[in-house]
């Protein structure tokens, strides 16, 4: 699992080379005028990274895939007869994220009892992407990963019709007949009664 730290540290553009007061830089005019539009491009770039843009050409195969509207996700499980909605929290650069998206949430049976029972929605936990919370609230992706208390991922946060949490998972571990079993679980309700470490189903 990665651990998300404290704070995010503010990337500041460097300023323009300043002009004395006879209007003489220090170095060729040329040059500077290279310098000034690497710096310009640079700033560019990185703002664009800070404000959580995802890099150019990345896809999703449509299983959790990046959402701005919990609030519309949770309509549409309202809607569709299905019982909530299930968020993982993830990031960039995060292997074990990677890894349950490589591995685990390649299964068939795992896509197919979890798109069943839920709507799927990815969040990058560490980004002030915009997002519209279960209450309709403007706030941001990484203000909502904290105000859930989503410390290491990934995570995956299952929310019922009302949109509270009532479930979730950390990291990565288990084979794809571990993660059906939540979702069962959840499903099921289970959770109103038995912790899921000692929940043994029906059947």
């Amino acid at each position: 699992m990665k651990t998300l730290p404290p704070r995010h540290g503010i990337l500041a553009c460097p300023a323009a080379p300043r002009i004395d007061a006879a209007g003489a830089r220090a170095q060729p005019r040329l040059w500077s005028a290279v310098t000034i539009a690497i710096l310009l491009a640079l700033c560019i770039v990185a703002g664009s990274l800070q404000a959580g843009t995802a890099p150019a050409g990345k896809q999703h195969d449509g299983f959790f895939p990046p959402s701005a509207d919990l609030a519309a996700a949770l309509e549409q499980a309202r809607s569709s007869g299905r019982q909530g909605v299930a968020v993982l929290f993830e990031m960039e650069g995060c292997g074990e994220c990677a890894k349950l998206r490589a591995t685990t949430f390649r299964d068939s049976g795992l896509r197919k009892a979890y798109e069943r029972d839920f709507v799927t929605a990815s969040l990058m936990a560490d980004q002030p992407l915009p997002l519209r919370d279960f209450d309709d609230q403007a706030t941001q992706q990484a203000e909502f990963a904290r105000s859930e208390r989503v410390f290491a991922l990934p995570t995956l946060v299952f929310y019922d019709l009302d949109g509270l949490p009532v479930a979730r998972q950390l990291g990565s571990a288990g084979d794809a007949a571990q993660w059906i079993r939540l979702a069962r679980y959840v499903r099921e309700k289970a959770y109103e009664d038995t912790p899921f470490s000692h929940w043994q189903p029906a059947d």
